[in-house]
């Protein structure tokens, strides 16, 4: 019965999207389709058995594992706080219906990826995901969405050819269910281990934010409506890290260097998310950036079990812990976002206020928080890891949380909710989702973490080893602020940083391809032409050789022709 209930969970926000599309109901689908996520929400919690569905796939097969057990609630948690949260926020009318419509479809995908057992399935929601979700970054239709949708949309594809081809790869050896193909790497099959894994980590790497594959977040998520970029960020970000997880070899192969470079990629993505966020002057690209930060923590457990398998458990856990909280977290910032844009009262602003500011120390990893439980457990595992790391990650996280509180005072900063006296009473409908999203952030952690963890955490030590990066943070924003005439302004990094270079290159070398092919060419034909019809008449048996030798192709029959080139493909296929 759990079995049957998660597939119809999973399925029910496509129902909805039908709903949406007939007349005759479009008016009961566009009120439940806030609610969709609550099924899955409630079928996550009870847990669920395997269940085949061979009849809906190829062999598909639905189920939780480790991964999904802990996710799926939050996932569907998040998705509920947002559709609730869309449901005031999004202006009444057609691209109401509309902005529903891709909502639905990518929360599918979303929870049919969490609750795949097989790659087959897996596939199918994370392309249903990534595609829909493109419908939720041009929603508004200005010139800046349709720039980022194109960025976006570029990203997804490349991503999905990397993805489909490392899976078509996996599923190349006999199996498609996620235990044996991790088992497969053991074996180094033709040397395509290499392959498979570098088309894992940049497919997948494009969805988590990796440095060099992140430039599509800060533009896409600050340009999508608030719901939407609470769930992109929040939710639909952590597809890389829960295919990476069930794919790659993780406490089963040792794969050093693969390990290392993973890991460095992510610290260096921690920091640079930071560096690039601070010069940022919107509050949502701020968030973006800082996204793309805490996914480089995230990726480093990831590194560092590809590295050390015998560590996986205890980074397993921390992992687990860490994409709940940021989960939760984060897609309440982004909804806090959109709160304070809409005319509030002080009484609301005050809370609105107060709210941010919990999140925000929560992302930092202050006394006492989800934030704090996360990245105790991932410093507690570089005990057990060989040098460097041993001795360089504890201080490299320290130092990463200080400047991820001074990302979330940029913030505060930006965001700060400024009551008016005579403005409207805020919506109730855009309040409630979010004070119950602050309530999950605040309990989510908690419950997760080890008992050892959270003594250790409500002890003074931990609250001290916690004050120190933010007492830091503090300390460079007041000095900076201080000293705000005298110190060089911060370089201009423009949303997208690395990618908008790129796209100027690559403008540049299209119009150039252009006016080679229209100008260029055909001037040089032209100018070409002359001399050498004047070659082809001095020498009149240059003519009388080619017209030999095509009268003598010409008298191949077809047939000859058409065994010649099988021979020709036959010799290199066995070659």
């Amino acid at each position: 019965m759990n079995s049957l209930a998660l597939l119809l969970s999973v399925c029910w926000p496509i129902a909805l999207v039908a709903g949406l599309m007939l007349p005759r109901t479009r008016a009961l689908a566009r009120s439940l389709a806030p609610w969709a996520a609550l099924p899955a929400l409630l079928s996550g919690a009870a847990g669920a058995a395997d269940l085949q569905v061979g009849w809906l796939m190829l062999d598909g097969r639905l189920g939780l594992d480790l991964v999904a057990v802990v996710m799926l609630p939050c996932t569907a948690g998040l998705w509920l706080a947002a559709g609730l949260f869309a449901r005031r926020y999004v202006a009444p009318g057609p691209r109401h219906d509309l902005f529903f419509g891709w909502f639905l479809a990518a929360m599918a995908g979303n929870l049919l990826l969490l609750a795949a057992l097989d790659v087959v399935v897996f596939y199918l929601g994370f392309a249903l995901m990534s595609f829909a979700s493109y419908g939720l970054v041009v929603h508004d239709g200005s010139a800046r969405a349709r720039h980022a949708g194109r960025y976006y949309i570029a990203m997804v594809v490349v991503g999905e050819v990397c993805v489909i081809t490392a899976l078509m790869l996996l599923a190349s050896r006999g199996a498609i269910d996620f235990a044996t193909l991790r088992a497969s790497f053991a074996a180094d099959d033709a040397g395509r281990n290499d392959l498979i894994l570098t088309l894992l980590i940049v497919g997948f790497g494009i969805k988590a934010g990796t440095f060099g594959l992140h430039f599509w977040l800060p533009l896409a998520h600050p340009v999508a409506p608030a719901p939407a970029s609470a769930v992109l960020s929040g939710a639909m970000i952590k597809a890389g890290l829960v295919a990476w997880v069930r794919l790659l070899p993780l406490g089963e192969t040792a794969l050093p260097t693969w390990g290392a470079g993973l890991a460095a990629a992510g610290l260096f993505t921690a920091y640079y998310g930071v560096l690039a966020g601070l010069p940022q002057r919107e509050a949502k690209t701020v968030l973006a950036y800082s996204s793309v930060s805490q996914m480089g923590v995230m990726t480093i457990a990831v590194g560092l079990g590809l590295a050390f398998p015998a560590q996986w458990p205890a980074l397993f856990a921390a992992l687990l812990v860490y994409m709940v909280h940021h989960s939760l977290v984060k897609g309440g910032l982004f909804l806090g976002a959109g709160f304070v844009q809409h005319v509030q009262r002080p009484g609301p602003a005050r809370l609105a206020a107060a709210l941010l500011a919990l999140g925000a120390l929560a992302i930092a990893g202050g006394p006492f928080t989800g934030g704090l439980l996360a990245k105790l457990a991932l410093k507690h595992t570089a005990e057990f890891v060989a040098e460097p790391w041993h001795t360089w990650l504890p201080v490299l996280l320290t130092l990463s949380s200080a400047l991820t509180a001074l990302l979330m005072l940029r913030f505060l900063w930006i965001a700060w909710p400024r009551g008016d006296a005579g403005a409207e009473q805020a919506p109730v409908g855009l309040l409630a989702p979010w004070l119950l999203l602050a309530i999950a952030w605040l309990v989510a952690p908690w419950v997760l973490a080890a008992p050892t963890l959270r003594s250790e955490v409500i002890g003074l030590h931990a609250g001290l080893n916690a004050t120190g990066p933010l007492a830091l943070a503090g300390l460079l924003a007041f000095t900076a602020v201080r000293l705000r005439r005298r110190l060089p302004r911060l370089p201009s990094v423009p949303a997208g940083d690395i990618g908008i270079p790129l796209e100027r290159g690559l403008v540049a070398a299209g119009r150039g391809l252009h006016r080679f092919l229209v100008e260029s060419l055909p001037a040089a034909v032209r100018a070409c032409r002359r001399p050498v019809g004047m070659a082809v008449r001095s020498a009149p048996w240059w003519s009388d050789t080619l017209g030999r030798g095509e009268a003598r192709i010409a008298a191949w029959s077809a047939t000859a022709l058409f065994v010649a080139l099988l021979a020709v493909c036959g010799a290199l296929l066995l070659s």
